[in-house]
């Protein structure tokens, strides 16, 4: 049920003065999807700290929901309608200053022209260094601002986080209201990757032997399927710990909390965090992103590769943490306990429950169950909710999940990442070699045995011994048998750029196995003969037909 700019104005008519109410109407009327919200978080701050301090909130969050230093004629509420206005006319600015001024000025005047104008939207330069960059790869940057696609993107991706941080200011994300994620985040992305899976089912691909799939069977073939991702994290995970055994190496899991002023609301009860200091969990993860650098660093000094894996999940209300399984030997748990400890601690670490709270550490007992086991419920947890039951709130695991994928989709989380041991795309590149009619044949031409038994490791879902072959599960990367091989793309990208793409995998430095085999051409799936689900004309045969190409998307 709408909630109109009046019936806000009426629900917080008795606070504040004339001049008050005519500042809310302002803001009421730009957001009007969020009205119910403000005007509710307005009452509440006004009932506990003053009409005055309800007014700083309200214009604070005002100032997130606009696009830009300043208002640039966008909210991030608005429709994608308006957003995709913005996008067209800020892209078509972007070419008119740029080739004008390059016309009458030198270029470097040009590019800070359009420097400010990114700036004034707080969007930046798709270009890490201006100033040291090519011509080439300015021009590439150009290209990507004057293209209202990328505009839109920017938009979309900012509007996304913005709309959530200011869901976890207004008190929408915790274990009362919505556990990890708000409620119109998840119905957002759960539509998202609705579109995103009709995209895919609605357009095909046929190889040079005539197979045609949707590109959603393709997909689903891969790690985007959370059956399969679960079940890979699972085989490395057990693989690290069969080596670690092997090589007499302990495992230890720590649970990495960030400071207090990280949370926007406490669980137990579920109320505000007086401490909050407005960190979004995109924050919190550069904050943990930074504190574990120092960690591996000091340890790299000291001479420890601990391996194994580090996933990221959220708290109730949205707020990052940490889980550490790290393989070691046993005479370096303590510095690692203490390296750990010690830059987890460094900020802000004598508030009250730091010392209890914001380190975990748990050896692993082999003789009372495997590291793999302990592992499995935050991997499954984290990804489909699969045989867990309940999550650590007393939900249902399933849901849950969902919820968690939203919240990292979201906030562009990585969720689970590898420490140490061999290339994960080499693996997975072996794994469709492996399935090849002539791997057999090829192998036995190359005549090597170490690459044999790389092969039969990886085709036997043997991740210990595609550890073993590849040096052990600290071996530095350049120094591993196997690695991915990429080569240029045929042609230039959008943006005028070269781009690589995966063909296989390369043994050592001379010996290329290519996995990517066929040659696919994409096009519009075909209800009928003449039209597709996309409206789109699908003559597939004839003088119409697409020439066959890996890349070659067929809309005629």
């Amino acid at each position: 049920m709408e909630f109109t700019v009046d019936q806000a104005l009426t629900m917080t008519e008795k606070y504040g003065t004339y001049e008050c109410r005519k500042f809310r109407e302002h803001i009421f009327s730009s957001h009007e999807n969020l009205n119910f919200s403000l005007a509710s978080h307005y009452v509440r701050i006004a009932e506990s700290q003053g009409y005055v301090e309800a007014n700083r909130a309200l214009g604070k969050l005002h100032k997130l929901l606009t696009l830009g230093k300043n208002f640039q004629g966008l909210y991030i509420d608005s429709p994608i309608e308006q957003v995709k206005q913005f996008a067209k006319c800020r892209s078509l600015q972007i070419l008119a200053i740029f080739e004008g001024c390059k016309k009458r000025y030198e270029a470097g005047y040009a590019l800070k022209r359009v420097i400010k104008i990114l700036d004034d939207c707080d969007l930046k330069l798709p270009l890490k260094d201006p100033a040291n960059s090519t011509e080439e790869e300015i021009a590439s940057a150009m290209a990507r601002c004057c293209d209202p696609v990328w505009w839109r993107r920017q938009i979309l991706n900012r509007q996304s986080q913005m709309l959530e941080f200011v869901n976890i200011i207004l008190g929408k994300v915790n274990i009362k209201e919505g556990i990890y994620a708000s409620d119109s985040c998840v119905k957002r992305k759960l539509s998202q990757w609705e579109r995103n899976r009709q995209l895919l089912a609605g357009l095909e691909a046929e190889n040079e032997l005539g197979q045609v799939f949707t590109l959603l069977e393709l997909a689903e073939r891969g790690v985007s399927n959370l059956v399969n991702r679960r079940n890979e994290l699972m085989t490395r995970m057990r693989g690290f710990e069969e080596y670690a055994k092997e090589q007499g190496d302990v495992a230890v899991f720590y649970t990495l909390t960030a400071p207090s002023k990280y949370h926007s609301f406490w669980s137990k009860p579920c109320i505000p965090n007086p401490k909050f200091k407005d960190f979004n969990p995109s924050d919190t993860q550069q904050y943990f992103n930074k504190v574990f650098s120092r960690i591996r660093s000091r340890l790299a000094r000291q001479g420890i590769q601990p391996y194994g894996f580090r996933m990221v999940e959220p708290h109730h209300d949205g707020t990052p943490h940490w889980h550490i399984l790290f393989f070691m030997k046993q005479h370096q748990v303590a510095q690692v306990n203490e390296a750990i400890k010690r830059y987890c601690l460094e900020e802000d670490g004598n508030e009250k429950g730091a010392q209890e709270h914001r380190v975990k550490i748990e050896l692993i007992d082999y003789t009372k169950g495997s590291a793999t086991g302990y592992i499995a419920k935050y991997i499954s947890k984290n990804i489909d909710g699969q045989g867990v039951g309940e999550d650590s709130y007393g939900f249902d695991a399933v849901t849950s999940a969902v919820r968690v994928r939203a919240w990292a989709s979201t906030w562009n989380i990585r969720q689970f990442q590898q420490i140490g041991g061999p290339s994960v795309t080499a693996w997975r590149e072996a794994r469709r070699f492996a399935t090849q009619d002539n791997a057999a044949d090829i192998l036995a031409t190359i005549g090597s045995e170490k690459l044999e038994a790389l092969i039969a490791a990886i085709n036997e879902s043997d991740w210990k011994g595609y550890i073993e072959q590849s040096g052990g599960a600290t071996a530095p990367r350049k120094e591993q048998p196997l690695r991915a091989f990429h080569v240029l793309k045929e042609s230039l990208n959008k943006y005028g750029e070269t781009a690589k793409k995966i063909l296989g995998i390369m043994f050592g430095d001379v010996v290329e196995l290519v996995t990517r085999i066929h040659i696919w051409a994409v096009r519009p799936k075909a209800l009928t003969q003449e039209t597709s689900h996309y409206g789109f004309c699908s003559s597939i045969r004839g003088a119409n037909a697409p020439p066959w190409s890996s890349v070659n998307n067929c809309t005629q």
